[in-house]
């Protein structure tokens, strides 16, 4: 009886939901230019505390996606097991020069990853983008290096709940997704307390990325956040920093910093590492805690969905990671001359790729932002096999190719609303290795992705959950003493 009470409390919040988007709807057609009002007010929100990409205004659209509870589960049962995963490549790989190799990065990146002072978590932070799929959700992408996106759509899924439209068709009730600053900001703190680097009560903090990344006023939020709290804090580019070999103190403008949150990307640390060398000697010999590490990048390179979605790779996994990242992460492989393995055949790589544009996506081995990325059920044959021949020479990856879900986004046309199917991806945020919520994305072109001409919406979830999950999961186990003697 219990399950049964259980399962009609299910369908009755899925229920509750599809009326919701269908009110939800039905409001914008009462009055379609309020509709467009809403849809201004929500993106100059975003404006007003300087989010652009690429220096355009991003762009929020009024087109909620609300995650029901069993989808909310799921969701936490899989960012756990990836983030697992993902933390045991990041250790294989620097154990082994093999799984250095498959991971594929440069010298220069791998060497920094050697040389990182080591913690218990190597992902802080990440966020594992996938697509909505009546079997569940498919991960085609993790970003473990300097995940962005939870502050822009935690302040949009706040805002949209408090709209006048929302609270008309009950939307207002339904929880926001996306992880808050202080959520962040509290990870930030229980990181530094938790490592052994930790030499003060109160740490300095410094977000550190260059003075020319779009994502600035994001970290900034994080510096207000902890200012607020009455810490020192700042945003800083790693350009600034000195590094003191006697008392091992990084310092920027003569203060002292204890943690650092890393916001700079590995790949632009590597390429610059001539210029910031105090700040990189700091990292690796300074009393300080740095997160995410250095190591993170690790696991952010696209040669890692092959480690995960290879059966040559099981016998590091046991039997119940193998079966559930196979039914989790599409079939990918790097794109070298050479045979493997495809649906339980051996397959001759390029040819076969090349010949199969309709099952395949083109991806670059270290790129992001969706650059790069070609679709084959989208790209005519003969740019296909061009675009192939690149994508080898660069290093890139091909990866099966999960059907994009399509999103009704409602639309003003004259003094009519209507509705036009877009591209929809989310991306979980991982915290510590729970998941911690969701940002959504929409777009024309199926690479779906804001830095392409998408516009992002709110996430809401039909249920709550533990906003503090993600931080006292991941807290170290004490273990119990018994009272025996030995």
């Amino acid at each position: 009886m219990h399950n049964e009470d259980r399962a009609s409390k299910i369908t009755r919040k899925v229920n509750l939901a599809a009326g919701m988007e269908d009110d939800f709807r039905a409001v914008l057609r009462r009055n379609p230019m309020r509709g467009r009002e809403l849809d201004q007010q929500l993106t100059a929100g975003l404006r007003d505390v300087g989010f652009r990409l690429d220096g355009q205004h991003l762009r929020a659209l009024l087109a909620p996606v609300l995650i029901s509870p069993t989808e909310v589960r799921e969701l936490t049962r899989s960012v756990r097991l990836l983030s697992g995963l993902l933390e045991q490549v990041v250790e294989l790989a620097l154990g082994s020069v093999s799984f250095m190799e498959q991971v594929g990065v440069g010298p220069n990146i791998e060497e920094m990853a050697l040389n990182d002072t080591p913690s218990r978590i190597s992902i802080e932070f990440g966020r594992y983008d996938f697509i909505p799929t009546s079997g569940g959700p498919r991960f085609i992408e993790f970003n473990v290096d300097s995940p962005a996106g939870a502050a822009f759509s935690s302040l949009l899924d706040a805002q949209f709940t408090a709209t006048e439209p929302a609270r008309e068709c009950g939307m207002h009730s339904l929880f926001p997704s996306a992880p808050t600053i202080d959520l962040i900001v509290d990870t930030l703190l229980a990181s530094y307390r938790e490592h052994a680097k930790a030499v003060v009560e109160k740490p300095n903090v410094a977000v550190v990325d260059f003075d020319s990344t779009p994502t600035l006023p994001e970290q900034q939020l994080i510096v207000n956040n902890l200012t607020a709290r009455g810490y020192t804090a700042v945003l800083a580019d790693p350009r600034e920093f000195v590094f003191d070999k006697d008392d091992k103190g990084l310092y920027h403008k003569g203060t002292r910093y204890h943690l650092i949150c890393r916001r700079a990307l590995v790949p632009e640390l590597a390429r610059r590492r001539v210029l910031i060398a105090p700040f990189l000697h700091g990292l690796r010999y300074g009393d300080l805690v740095c997160v995410n590490p250095l190591r993170s990048r690790l696991a952010g390179n696209k040669g890692v969905l092959e480690i995960l979605s290879s059966t040559a790779y099981d016998r590091f996994f046991t039997p119940a990671e193998n079966e559930a990242k196979a039914r989790l992460l599409p079939w990918t492989r790097k794109l070298v001359e050479r045979k493997t393995d495809y649906l339980g055949r051996e397959i001759d790589l390029l040819p076969f790729v090349a010949s199969r544009p309709d099952k395949f996506v083109l991806k670059p081995g270290g790129a992001f932002g969706g650059q790069g990325v070609v679709l084959g059920p989208f790209c005519d044959p003969n740019e296909w096999l061009r675009r192939l021949d690149e994508a080898v020479n660069q290093g890139g990856v091909v990866q099966e190719y999960v059907p994009v879900r399509e999103h009704k986004v409602p639309l003003l046309e004259g003094a009519e609303m209507v509705e036009q199917k877009k591209y929809l991806t989310l991306g979980a945020f991982a915290i510590r290795g729970e998941y911690a919520g969701c940002i959504g994305r929409v777009s024309d072109d199926p690479v779906v992705n804001v830095r392409r001409g998408g516009g992002v919406v709110p996430v809401l979830e039909v249920g709550g959950r533990s906003k503090t999950g993600p931080i006292e999961a991941a807290r170290p186990k004490r273990r119990r003493t018994t009272g025996r003697a030995s």
